[in-house]
């Protein structure tokens, strides 16, 4: 059973205590849900009794994507481009389309991958831009370098938020709102290797192995992965392989491979294995573009019915695609010394028993294998913590994004689907058979997703207020004390 702390409602003046909807998270996820609001004329509605906009990053919009260190994206330019257009975003930041020099060049090569730092520094642009607008032109509040403690679910059906400022994490306070949209990242942890391993029906890493997750080595420099790894690496008159092992098989896995072997193949590392526990699936625009490229199509399983695209969501591309042929077919990445093996763990003993082998051979190994959500605490009106239905890829959610409960029932007024919860697939979204994870992306955040997310959110300030109107008008005395809610904390508000 966990508790979380009471702690008091926010009424020291930084921002009010009671709100229509919070925005729990200013990256990718959490922005593609707001420019959606935003274009389709519906912000003011989610923002009727205030929005507030809280995160704890300085600043918003990217997440983590401006991070990553030479990490090429799995989108083309011209799909982060079509996030920034609409004719509603002309006047907040139709300069940036105009002027912007990473703009430009982003669409002077549409159909190429950029790099996700590059990514990043685009959405963060627009971001600000528009949340400067929002709060100039709305009831929106930004709290920034603010982290959720805990999220508790009040009989009344309303949402008390705890948090704190990261430069004084024992000072909490609350918040009140009606409806919360969560999306504080994924994660990767290194102590879920054991946890992987025993899934594969394998040991897990030795001691004296250096374990990591390749979520934090890809933000690492060239300069730092070396000094991560250099010191495991035996001198070449040891006569001893020097290995690093990766568990997974998606595109984080082979993005890792490159890295490793292009800053580590000339410091001393001999061998990377990839240990994977699915078939590795390229990414087709057409069935007539695979089949020319000699890819066995699967027309039951490999086809995404509404895009006609080949392995839409389970296929690696562009960089990613690269890398995963050259070792297939080389045995190494293109230009560098390291050997590399794949290892389906799933096609029978005899392949688990090597990558058993491989394992207790590896100075180093990585868990490139999904991500975990980071959510915050979430309890009753008891303060008894609600556990949430976890399924493959994730926290289980509804169609419109709204989180289930281990007994079935859906968590009415919040909403979550960033990495490590997300979307299954659907006759809408679309995606082939074989892919049974979640739907994430810069993109469908801002369109589909960002879509159901709003209509989500919409319905449940529908019914908050329908539900307020219906309690006040049945304890209304005769003096007729029943038109508007009450602005509980917001009366004097103004930004």
């Amino acid at each position: 059973m966990q508790r979380s702390s009471a702690v008091e409602p926010d009424n020291s003046g930084n921002v009010p205590s009671d709100y229509s909807c919070v925005l729990c998270g200013a990256g990718p996820a959490g922005m593609g849900f707001l420019f959606y609001a935003f274009k389709s004329g519906k912000l003011a509605e989610v923002a009727r009794n205030g929005l507030l906009i809280i995160d704890r990053r300085m600043r918003f919009g990217a997440g983590k994507l401006g991070d990553y260190v030479n990490v090429t994206g799995n989108s083309v330019a011209k799909s982060f481009l079509a996030c920034l257009e609409d004719e509603r975003f002309d006047e907040v930041f139709g300069d940036i389309r105009e002027y912007n020099e990473l703009h430009k060049k982003m669409a002077a090569d549409p159909e190429g991958a950029p790099l996700l730092s590059e990514v990043g520094e685009l959405l963060t642009l627009a971001a600000e831009r528009l949340i400067a607008h929002l709060v100039e032109h709305f009831d929106v509040d930004v709290l920034r370098g603010h982290e959720i403690d805990a999220v508790r679910h009040s009989q009344d059906g309303r949402f008390e938020i705890a948090y704190h400022d990261t430069r004084k994490p024992a000072a909490r306070r609350m918040m009140i709102s009606d409806t919360v949209v969560m999306n504080l990242g994924g994660t990767q942890r290194v102590e879920e290797l054991d946890e992987l391993c025993r899934t594969l029906d394998i040991p897990a890493p030795g001691n004296g192995v250096i374990t990591a997750t390749s979520d934090e080595l890809l933000r690492l420099t060239s300069t730092q992965l070396v000094d991560t790894f250099a010191p495991m690496f035996a001198p070449p008159a040891a006569r001893r392989t020097n290995r690093i092992t990766i568990i997974g098989g998606a595109h984080s896995a082979f993005t890792m491979t490159e890295r490793l072997a292009t800053d580590l193949g000339g410091g001393g590392l001999d061998e990377i294995t990839i240990i994977h526990r699915s078939p590795v699936r390229l990414f087709f625009e057409t069935v007539e573009e695979a089949l020319a490229w000699g890819y066995p199509v699967d027309p039951v399983n490999d086809i995404c019915p509404v895009t006609r695209r080949v392995n839409r969501s389970s296929g690696l591309r562009y960089r990613a695609f690269e890398i995963a042929c050259a070792v297939m077919s080389e045995g190494r990445v293109a230009g560098a010394k390291p050997r590399i093996e794949l290892i389906d763990a799933a096609c029978g003993e005899d392949e688990r028993a090597r990558a058993a082998t491989r394992l207790a051979q590896s100075c180093g190994v990585i868990h490139s294998a999904g991500y975990r959500p980071n959510m915050s605490a979430l309890v009753d009106h008891l303060e008894v913590e609600i556990p949430l239905q976890f399924c493959q890829g994730g926290i289980e959610i509804d169609k419109f994004g709204r989180p289930i409960d281990i007994n079935g029932k859906v968590i009415r007024g919040l909403f979550t689907f960033g990495l490590g919860s997300g979307f299954r697939p659907d006759p809408e979204i679309g995606s082939e058979a074989a892919f049974t994870g979640r739907i994430h992306g810069v993109w469908i955040f801002h369109h589909e997703i960002g879509k159901r997310i709003l209509t989500g959110v919409l319905k449940a300030l529908a019914e908050t207020a329908a539900m307020q109107e219906a309690e006040m008008i049945a304890t209304a005395d005769d003096d007729g004390h029943a038109s508007g809610r009450p602005r509980r904390g917001r009366a004097d508000h103004r930004r």
